[in-house]
């Protein structure tokens, strides 16, 4: 492989199988994963290219991102890989949490999620860290599922899953 330079431009979308027989691989291998577990045992998994190069090892983080892709085709879903720079503007932040640019400006101001000005720039436009942004998503899912589960708890309390919906 040649010298590449990678940019939020370079990103690229993998979409499911329309080949059944491609489509039924990669359902076998998410399968056969999950049969074994997912635990990467004291030999790192290994990559082989279809030219039968070499194999070489693969890092834990990129097996866990092959994992993840693998996972989501296998259930029909598309995948975008994008490279990310490590600190990201309002307008990136905001897209990827899926919230609005003012949402996340309140988020800042509120010190919800860290930033720093930039001062390369005139204007001063705040810079928020990617994995500042990773770890507020992550606590917002984690959040979300504790409700989730206080909620259902109540449900089952109630006795309401017992009920046919139109008696609600």
């Amino acid at each position: 492989m040649g010298e590449t330079s990678l940019a939020a431009a370079d990103a690229r979308t993998f979409l499911p199988e329309e080949d059944p027989q491609t489509q039924a691989a990669i359902v076998d291998l998410v399968a056969e994963l999950h049969k074994r577990g997912r635990a990467v045992a004291e030999r790192p998994a290994l990559l082989t290219g279809p030219d039968n190069s070499p194999q070489l090892p693969l890092p834990l983080p990129v097996y866990e991102a092959l994992l993840q892709v693998a996972e989501a085709l296998s259930r029909g879903l598309a995948v975008t890989v994008a490279p990310q720079h490590m600190t990201m503007s309002t307008y990136e932040a905001a897209e990827l949490l899926g919230i609005s640019r003012p949402t996340l400006v309140k988020l800042l101001e509120t010190d919800e999620i860290p930033y720093q000005r930039a001062t390369d720039r005139p204007g001063a436009h705040r810079r928020v860290k990617l994995q500042d942004v990773l770890a507020y998503k992550e606590k917002r899912r984690g959040e979300r599922h504790r409700l989730l589960d206080e909620l259902t708890a109540e449900s089952v309390g109630m006795g309401m899953y017992d009920k046919p919906a139109n008696e609600f």
